[in-house]
């Protein structure tokens, strides 16, 4: 067997499908958004996509999952001599997880939207799906740096429940933090989206530099 793309691609979704906690994510995380996108159009209209906010959380936690959970169970030794061009194992990882994460954000938004009063195909909702990927994304690079399930969740959750809200009121640089900037795709803020998407592109570019350059030159 090569190790073209289109095979590591293929081999790391067939881990992303029989990995039990990655359906239960996928599954949570829509019902999730949905029902809560039901709760917020229940008290006032066209707030559907207020459940993004917490729904991000089921994407972080898909994100982790796919860089690692080989290193929980040990499996990453087997990737690796299956793969030894560890970049190419990343990129296989990272094609996997979108491959994923894009189609459950777009129908947890479109569903979240369509329940919560806010019309389906619009910028808004497009931003919408466009954040709950990308933050996934943000979680598994910094997975991939970690090496640790709950210590990346721990931190990202952190990041998006806990530091991000609170440093909003304090200082105007967090509009700069990659979630704050991020939601300017869906949310009107103090950037625009095509900044704030930017903004949280760069963050993201940054950590995947960094993840690649870790995963290659360290050892498994």
């Amino acid at each position: 067997m090569t190790n073209s793309v289109r095979n590591v691609v293929a081999a790391e979704l067939g881990k992303l499908r029989t990995l039990p906690a990655v359906p239960v994510t996928v599954a949570v995380t829509i019902l999730a958004m949905l029902g809560l996108a039901a709760a917020f159009a229940a008290n006032a209209a066209g707030t559907g996509l207020r459940a993004v906010n917490y729904g991000q959380l089921g994407l972080i936690v898909l994100g982790i999952l796919t860089a690692a959970s080989e290193y929980s169970s040990g499996q990453i030794r087997t990737s690796l001599a299956s793969v030894p061009n560890r970049a190419l194992l990343l990129v296989g990882k990272v094609l996997a997880y979108l491959a994923v994460a894009a189609p459950v954000s777009l129908l947890a938004v479109a569903g979240s939207a369509a329940l919560g009063g806010v019309p389906v195909l619009t910028a808004r909702s497009l931003g919408a799906t466009t954040y709950l990927t990308l933050i996934g994304l943000l979680g598994l690079a910094a997975a991939v740096v970690l090496r640790s399930l709950a210590g990346t969740f721990a931190l990202m959750a952190t990041l998006v429940l806990v530091a991000s809200p609170l440093l909003v009121s304090v200082t105007a640089l967090a509009r700069y933090l990659p979630d704050r900037a991020g939601m300017q795709l869906y949310q009107p803020g103090d950037l625009t989206a095509i900044h704030g998407g930017a903004v949280m592109t760069a963050w993201i570019m940054a950590a995947l530099t960094l993840a690649i350059v870790t995963f290659v030159k360290r050892d498994a």
